[in-house]
């Protein structure tokens, strides 16, 4: 069985249990942090591809607890 890489923004947000929206500010944040945009592939203004595996480091990372003082 072949793992996928790559996935949409809207399944992206089913992986993560995450809503759209939320996904898709996520997505972009990542885009604009050099340490992540090269894991977003973006085909157009509405169509792009997420890794997956860089998805879950970039929320451990970069999101993760950030709303704990």
């Amino acid at each position: 069985m072949t793992t996928k890489e790559w996935t949409s923004v809207t399944d992206l947000g089913k992986i993560f249990d995450i809503g759209r929206t939320k996904t898709t500010e996520l997505v972009h944040q990542m885009e604009i942090d050099p340490e992540y945009r090269d894991n977003v592939i973006s085909f157009s203004h509405r169509k792009k591809s997420v890794n997956i595996e860089a998805f879950k480091a970039y929320l451990v990372n970069k999101v993760s607890r950030k709303w704990v003082k």
